[in-house]
């Protein structure tokens, strides 16, 4: 890993030989590591690819960076979400780039958060990160949680909308909010998180589809 070494003395990094050892290290959360450099292409065609769509099944804040001879998998790398995709011969510096794109992002998202007021008069502070997606139940309001927790607010969500200071969540129905860092898939008319099915209504579904395409796109 002298690459990587070369580029910060803060990182700490391990080198794997092959894609079993890298799996039997990873943690049931998939969280082991911020971060993977990996070839799209390391035993058989795309199984490089076929590890980071496990991993991402796990953990969707991982970061990704594929180093690879060939541009027949950039598409592939786009579908789960990866910081960069270097072709060799790269410069060192292309390398630093996406490790900063990914450690500005990462200290953006952690820090970002709204106020909510709950049920009982408690207010608390919810990390965006954390959201998956928030719906309107006519004026309750509820923030469902990476986690499996869900906050109820008493308060139009066009209010809670307007808090939303990441362009990661989009408006996809007049009851839905959702935060496309958790997407597993867009269908013909509903976004799907984890086992959650999120309706994409008529009159927001171009708007949607566009949001989720650009939000891809800028994770390559």
């Amino acid at each position: 890993m002298a690459a990587v070494s070369t580029i910060a003395e803060d990182i700490s990094a391990r080198e794997f030989r092959n894609l079993d050892d890298l799996k039997e290290s990873m943690d049931e959360a998939g969280s082991s590591f911020d971060m993977i450099l990996l070839n799209t292409t390391i035993h058989r065609e795309g199984d490089g690819l076929d590890f980071a769509a496990w991993v991402r099944r796990k953990n969707v804040k991982v970061g990704f960076v594929f180093i690879t001879k060939s541009q027949e998998y950039y598409a592939r790398a786009f579908q789960v979400f990866a910081t960069g995709y270097l072709l060799y011969p790269f410069d060192v510096r292309e390398l630093q780039n996406c490790i900063n794109f990914f450690n500005q992002k990462t200290v953006f998202e952690r820090r970002a958060s709204i106020m909510i007021k709950e049920k009982g008069g408690k207010w608390g502070r919810i990390f965006l990160r954390n959201i998956t997606f928030i719906e309107s139940d006519n004026r309750d309001i509820r923030i469902h949680l990476e986690d499996g927790q869900e906050k109820i607010s008493y308060q139009k969500l066009s209010q809670v909308e307007s808090q939303l200071t990441q362009p990661n969540f989009v408006r996809c129905h007049q009851s839905y909010l959702v935060n496309l860092y958790f997407v597993d898939e867009l269908a013909h008319n509903q976004f799907i998180i984890k086992d959650q099915e999120i309706p994409i209504s008529r009159k927001y579904q171009k708007e949607a589809r566009e949001a989720y395409y650009n939000y891809m796109f800028s994770k390559i």
